[in-house]
């Protein structure tokens, strides 16, 4: 059986999207948790609206982390899945996965691409032949870091399936950590379990145009990069505990170029200092240099920022590259 682990905080505009989208599943041997983090709103009586097609589970505000493990340890399948409450999955997710999981008895998890929204436009978050030409007609990723830091592949939260045994060995979700728990507990399982079983075909739609000040303010600490430089910290350690830093490394590398490139084009010259600074083996001298230059004069940062971010546009190093980095902002 799988266990659905939807963690929901005042997710009532859409919890019932995420609910159908798992009733409406071509595989039937499932159940549904729904983690309540202390939501304010009607989430409660629309999810208790279902009645025993889902387990509902109310708890005090304590952050996604929490609400995730509050689910895994109420689920009673072999499988978790997880789904977040503002997004869906397609009729065939279940079905395919799981074809796929008795195919390779030795994969532990897998994952899949997805169709992402924001802003009326929908996409695949890797092209499809990208991800074929990865898979090479083998249903797992053998190489995760160094595919993830060309860009052709990412594990989205919501189409990832694994065997609970791997998640009572990694230890869950860390709480605390604010941002980036679920890509954390991904990178733990992969030195764990380096076979990623993943299906070129997007299986899930995962909605990036929910306006709520909880989001916007998500994405203003996101674009600073404090919780990211922590994340990429503590996976330098355990990749070297693992011997996997030779693997992790060039992944980091590409994450934390993108981090320097997004603090300098938002300003944050104390953030992009940071970084330079925590992490000046990965950075050549030119690049040090030019943090240094273009934090002490600022008014230099966005014309540079813009035809770096052209070039590497121009090269497809950057196919999902803002637009306005490239065109320059709207006036």
């Amino acid at each position: 059986m799988v266990s659905v682990v939807i963690p929901v905080y005042n997710g009532g505009s859409s919890i019932c999207r995420a609910i159908d989208s798992v009733l409406g599943q071509s595989f039937s041997d499932y159940e549904i948790i729904v983690v309540d983090d202390g939501s304010s709103d009607d989430t409660g009586e629309k999810v208790k609206g279902y009645g025993g097609q889902v387990t509902y589970i109310s708890q005090d505000n304590a952050g996604a982390s929490v609400a995730r493990n509050t689910g895994i340890a109420a689920a009673s399948g072999e499988w978790i899945a997880f789904l977040d409450a503002d997004d869906e999955w397609h009729e065939d997710k279940l079905s395919r996965q799981m074809a796929l999981l008795e195919r390779n008895s030795e994969l532990k998890w897998c994952a899949s691409n997805f169709v992402q929204t924001s802003g009326g436009r929908s996409s695949a978050r890797i092209k499809i032949e990208s991800l074929r030409e990865v898979l090479g007609g083998r249903d797992y990723v053998e190489d995760f870091f160094f595919q993830a830091s060309k860009n052709r592949c990412h594990i989205g939260t919501p189409t990832v399936v694994v065997h609970k045994s791997v998640l009572e060995k990694v230890g869950g979700f860390e709480v605390g950590r604010k941002r980036g728990q679920d890509v954390d507990l991904w990178w733990r399982i992969v030195y764990e379990c380096p076979k990623v079983g993943f299906i070129a075909e997007p299986l899930a739609t995962v909605h990036f145009d929910v306006a709520d000040e909880r989001l916007a303010k998500r994405r203003f600490e996101d674009k600073r990069g404090a919780e990211g430089r922590s994340l990429i910290k503590k996976h330098l350690k355990l990749a070297a505990e693992k011997g996997k830093l030779e693997e992790f490394r060039p992944f980091a590398k590409r994450i934390l170029f993108n981090r320097l490139l997004i603090t300098f084009y938002h300003g944050f010259k104390e953030d992009a200092r940071a970084i330079v600074k925590e992490f000046s083996e990965f950075f050549p001298f030119y690049v040090r240099v030019g943090a240094y230059v273009l934090t002490v004069f600022p008014k230099l940062t966005s014309s540079v920022l813009q035809g770096v971010a052209y070039v590497r546009y121009k090269l497809g190093l950057e196919k999902g590259v803002n637009r306005r980095w490239v065109y320059g902002k709207k006036t």
